[in-house]
C-alpha cells in the first residue's frame, strides 16, 4: 500500500468521516472497526489496523468536528449516542450524510453509472481548509475573483459558517480588509492558505439566525413581512414537500390551490423561487410584490413578443 499522505488536509478529513461513520453504525468494537479499515479504499496505510495513537487522535478530532461524543460500552465497543437523531438534526449532520454518501461511492464502483448527481459547482477542493480553519478559529487568505473582475483580490477573512444552496458552497466570512462580513462564493475562489494567525469567534453569531429571514444567501437590510401566496395544483405538492422557506405555512387548503404565508425579507432569490414556479404562483400580499412580479412577468411578455415578431 501507499504511505498515509499525513500532510493532506483533504486526505485526513476523508478519514475523519470514513471514522465518524463506522462508528456510527455502532455499537461496534476495535476489531471491527480494524477490519472495516482493512477494506477501506481511504485506507493509505502500510498496516491493516489503525495504530492506537492515530485512534484515539481520530476520535477526539471528530468529536470536536462534529459536536458528537464518542462512547465505550461495557463490551468494548463504540458508539455516538442517539447517532440518528445527530444525521436528521444538525447541520453537521447533515454535512456528513452528504460527504459519507461520497465516500461509500469510492467504495462501490459499481453503482456510479446508477446514481446521477446533479453538477456542483466547483470549489469543494477548498472545503478541507475551511473546515480546519473553522475548527481551529483561525484566519484564511482567500483570493477572490467574482464575476465582475478581472484579476483575482486577496482577502484576510476569519470563516463564520459555509452554506450550500442552489448547488453552491459560500463561506460567510469577516473580511479584514472590507471590516465587515462577506460571501464568498466557492465557485469563484482561486486559492485558499490557512494561517496560524487566531481569531475570536463572535459569541452573538449564529448562523442559522443570521439566515433566518432570508431565502438563499444575500442578506438585506429590510425588515422581513408577511407575504401569501396561492399555488395550484400540482404545484402545491412541490411546495409542501419541499418549502421555499422555514417560515413557510400552508393557511388554505382548497381543491385546485392552497395558500401559503412566509414571514421573511423578500430578496432576489425567493423572487427568483416565485419566478420559476411561473403561473402556478400568484402572489395575494403585500400589494408591491405583486405589482413587482407583474412588471417582471410583463417584460418577458413584451422580449418574447419581440422575438417571435422577428
Amino acid at each position: 500500500m501507499m504511505q498515509m499522505r499525513k500532510s493532506s488536509t483533504a486526505y485526513l478529513f476523508k478519514c475523519y468521516i470514513w471514522f465518524v461513520n463506522t462508528i456510527a453504525s455502532g455499537p461496534i468494537s476495535r476489531e471491527a472497526i480494524d477490519e472495516k479499515w482493512a477494506r477501506a479504499s481511504v485506507n493509505d496505510y502500510d498496516t491493516d489496523a489503525i495504530p492506537e495513537s492515530t485512534f484515539h487522535r481520530w476520535r477526539n478530532t471528530v468529536e470536536e468536528l462534529f459536536d458528537i461524543e464518542i462512547l465505550c460500552n461495557a463490551q468494548g465497543e463504540y458508539y455516538i449516542e442517539d447517532a440518528d437523531q445527530f444525521r436528521r438534526a444538525d447541520m453537521r449532520g447533515r454535512m456528513l450524510n452528504l460527504l459519507s454518501f461520497n465516500n461509500l461511492l469510492k467504495e462501490c464502483h459499481d453503482l456510479r453509472k446508477q446514481i446521477i448527481f446533479e453538477p456542483v459547482a466547483p470549489g469543494e477542493e477548498y472545503l478541507p481548509a475551511i473546515i480546519e480553519c473553522l475548527r481551529d478559529k483561525h484566519v484564511l487568505q482567500v483570493s477572490y475573483q467574482n464575476f465582475t473582475q478581472s484579476e483575482p483580490c486577496t482577502h484576510s477573512v476569519e470563516p463564520y459558517c459555509l452554506k450550500m444552496y442552489r448547488q453552491r458552497w459560500y463561506l460567510i466570512a469577516y473580511s479584514r480588509d472590507r471590516k465587515g462580513i462577506r460571501h464568498f462564493a466557492l465557485d469563484r475562489v482561486v486559492a485558499v492558505q490557512p494561517t496560524q494567525d487566531p481569531y475570536i469567534f463572535p459569541e452573538d453569531f449564529d448562523a442559522e439566525v443570521y439566515f433566518m429571514n432570508v431565502c438563499g444567501v444575500t442578506i438585506l437590510k429590510d425588515k422581513p413581512e408577511e407575504i401569501i401566496v396561492s399555488v395550484s395544483v400540482p404545484q402545491v405538492e412541490y411546495i409542501r414537500t419541499l418549502p421555499l422557506h422555514p417560515s413557510q405555512k400552508e393557511i388554505e387548503t382548497h381543491e385546485l390551490h392552497s395558500v401559503f404565508s412566509y414571514y421573511l425579507i423578500p430578496n432576489e432569490e425567493f423572487m427568483r423561487e416565485l419566478r420559476a414556479c411561473g403561473t402556478s404562483v400568484a402572489v395575494k400580499s403585500p400589494n408591491w410584490l405583486c405589482q413587482e412580479l407583474r412588471a417582471d412577468y410583463k417584460l418577458l411578455y413584451n422580449g418574447y413578443e419581440e422575438i417571435c415578431s422577428k
